[in-house]
């Protein structure tokens, strides 16, 4: 499968007409007759696209990709409409909309913008969290390679921070940090981001084991150990995103 999206459109018969095209097409697709549907799915999972029209009852589709990016600033919304809405077009491209399209869809357009948005989010959103800063940086700079989308925060107050503003797919928690251990951020980041999935690093296995094996009881991912193989490291990302996928 190729990925998961939203579609949001008050019309039922463009909602049924379009998913069969793009599940026929590959993708896993989820849909909502309104605004406030389709908040409450974007908050519980995870979606590679959102194609939303932009005239409906009640929180219009330029509204409702506001409140979407209040939570993920990343969030990637092609908007469509039948209707001349200049100033909301407007608004909808300053704010930085991936494109806006005309009804009736032209499909080809519409499966080749998809694809498009896929290759440049294909690496997932991972935050380091990691009081070493050189860490962060190697980190970084591999990950970044490896088609990844990376944010790095050095404690974890800012990693608590930064997950309250974005929505990650992967995070990459060192166990060893000043004031809050790498099981209490855990902990934390889980209540707010449930489908983030965790893989824990340490250069302390020993002195950490139980914090690590309650971690893994809990459901963080796995535990690797410090100075990492960056193939290694890639391999278990891309096996991560996988599984995520497969959901």
């Amino acid at each position: 499968m190729k990925g998961r999206l939203l579609l949001v459109d008050d019309n039922a018969d463009f909602l049924d007409s379009t998913k069969d095209v793009l599940e026929d097409a590959g993708y896993r697709i989820m849909t909502a007759q309104n605004g406030e549907e389709a908040l409450s799915l974007f908050l519980d999972h995870a979606f590679d696209v959102v194609l939303m029209d932009i005239k409906m009852p009640g929180l219009n589709g330029v509204d409702t990709f506001l409140r979407m990016k209040e939570h993920d600033p990343k969030v990637k919304v092609i908007l469509c409409t039948a209707y001349s809405v200049t100033d909301l077009v407007h608004k909808a491209r300053r704010e930085g909309v991936c494109d806006i399209l005309s009804k009736p869809l032209n499909i080809s357009r519409l499966l080749s913008l998809i694809e498009a948005i896929g290759k440049r989010n294909r690496g997932g959103y991972v935050l380091v969290v990691d009081d070493d800063k050189t860490m962060c940086d190697s980190l970084r700079d591999g990950l970044e390679q490896g088609g990844f989308k990376v944010a790095t925060a050095f404690e974890g107050a800012e990693a608590l921070r930064k997950v309250e503003k974005e929505r990650f797919d992967i995070l990459l928690l060192d166990m060893k940090m000043p004031g809050m251990n790498g099981l209490e951020v855990y902990r934390k980041i889980k209540k707010t981001q449930p489908l983030i999935v965790t893989i824990l690093i340490t250069g302390y296995w020993a002195e950490f084991s139980d914090l690590i094996s309650q971690a893994i009881s809990e459901s963080a991912y796995a535990c690797i150990n410090k100075p990492m193989d960056m193939k290694r490291l890639l391999g278990l990302l891309e096996e991560v995103l996988a599984e995520k996928a497969g959901r």
